[in-house]
């Protein structure tokens, strides 16, 4: 026995170091940029696409009820987290009964995520186990690879047939949709609407994207198909009598408004190091702008990122950026590192707005002069660039453009602005908020941890 014990343990050993230099060492190579091209190009078919900002949890939660029940043929569901609670029960009982009415439905789900929260719910296996229902997750935990476990599928998006989808920074939880919970995140999501079904180019690349990483080996059937008892089609009643205005017709053209074209930007979808494909894109759109502004929940950046960000502030004085304060974020990891590269930001010559209100920004937005708006699920971080697939929508529309500024001038009202010298001023709305000293003790305690991992967040 004492001898098995022991090789167990050396086994193990062994198994530690190996999913160290996996996990740890290999991102630390960064891959490097490529052209990223005219994207322009991809911005075709002017008109054809209409669109909403919806900016608000509960309208997040509504308008993707609506899509699911326009939907005759087929629903593409796509997240990087799913929860069974409050406003996942309500998606996941629309989906079942579209799928009871012969739609398709297929969800694709991050497979750390879905290996987490989705086998032991009930009603998730009730909806998995549907005929109409094909579910496949990304990249499940395999620990004899265990340098696969850090590539992760950030995207969140839903499509309805040919004619809508909603893509944005939002998972599907109670976090991000409807009005469960007292706290929550902020976030942002662009309901794309096809008058011509099918024709938009953006909605073309999505489908297109979708289909490609729904056939990738690293998406796997998901397992338990096994018949659940779930309650979900009790849940649907009680969704038709909490939300009344999801089953009324939609005025599609009222709901929306024109375009010049949208984009979808996207990062190398296979699990593995990426080249920053996706930020090259970015960085090459708001170069071509100017008056940027970047809205993002944290900030942690690679060398090559701030250099980036340095030219772009050398061609665009006065470039801002709006984060979460970090007596007011969600990240841990985020604040953290920004509280010891403040002076490295500072110093390509951004304007910071750290922002303080009732609940933590998870918005990712980036506006570049009067017309282009850059919204989805990248954050400005490595793990993003480098690690993650990731999706940004490219909209042409200078009404989106002055909506989106104008929202932002509410959020720097609730801000103090740190300009690149450090002179600090408060916004007039900025309310300062005390950090308990056991969130300070523990901040001070992760800021020395975290720093040989930096380049994993």
């Amino acid at each position: 026995m004492k001898k098995v014990m022991k090789f167990i343990k050396r086994l193990l050993q062994i198994w530690l170091i190996y999913a160290a230099i996996g996990l740890v060492i290999l991102p630390l190579y960064h891959k490097p940029s490529v052209h990223a091209g005219d994207g322009r190009k991809g911005r075709q078919c002017t008109g054809q696409e209409r669109i909403r900002s919806i900016d608000t949890n509960m309208d997040a939660l509504l308008w993707r009820l609506r899509l699911i029940e326009e939907a005759e043929e087929r629903i593409v569901l796509v997240t990087f987290d799913f929860r069974d609670d409050n406003s996942g029960q309500d998606i996941m009982s629309a989906l079942l009964n579209a799928a009871d009415r012969g739609v398709e439905v297929q969800i694709l789900v991050d497979g750390m995520n879905g290996s987490l929260w989705l086998p032991t719910s009930r009603n998730f296996r009730e909806l998995a186990a549907h005929e109409n229902v094909e579910v496949r997750l990304y990249n499940p935990i395999n620990l004899l690879l265990p340098w696969k476990i850090n590539y992760r599928m950030h995207d969140k998006y839903l499509i309805a047939d040919d004619f809508a989808y909603i893509l944005g920074g939002r998972n599907t939880d109670d976090l991000f949709l409807g009005n469960y919970v007292e706290s929550c995140n902020e976030d942002r999501d662009i309901l794309v609407y096809e008058t011509v079904p099918g024709s938009g180019s953006s909605y073309i690349q999505l489908q297109e994207y979708f289909e490609r990483i729904w056939d990738l080996p690293c998406c796997k059937q998901y397992g338990w198909r096994a018949k659940g008892e779930g309650g979900l089609r009790s849940h649907y009643q009680e969704v038709q009598m909490k939300y009344p205005e999801v089953f009324t017709e939609t005025e599609w053209e009222k709901e929306t408004v024109t375009t010049e074209g949208i984009e979808l930007c996207t990062n190398p979808m296979e699990p593995e190091n990426k080249h920053p494909m996706l930020w090259d894109r970015l960085v090459e759109e708001m170069g071509q702008g100017g008056d940027i502004l970047i809205q993002t929940p944290y900030i942690i950046c690679s060398r090559t990122m701030y250099r980036d960000l340095t030219e772009l502030c050398e061609e665009s004085p006065g470039t801002e950026l709006i984060i979460n304060a970090v007596e007011g974020g969600s990240n841990p990891f985020g604040c953290t590192d920004y509280m010891n590269q403040k002076r490295k930001i500072r110093k390509t010559g951004v304007c910071i707005c750290e922002y303080l209100g009732e609940q933590a920004l998870h918005t990712k937005t980036i506006l570049t002069g009067d017309h282009i708006s850059i919204v989805g699920s990248c954050n400005l971080d490595m793990r993003s660039v480098y690690l993650d697939t990731e999706l940004m929508l490219v909209i042409d529309s200078r009404e989106l453009n002055a909506s989106l500024r104008e929202q932002a001038e509410l959020l720097k009202q609730k801000s103090r602005k740190v300009s690149p010298d450090g002179m600090v001023v408060e916004g007039e709305g900025y309310q300062e908020t005390e950090q308990g000293i056991g969130k300070a003790v523990f901040y001070q305690i992760l800021r020395v941890v975290l720093i040989p991992f930096r380049h994993l967040l």
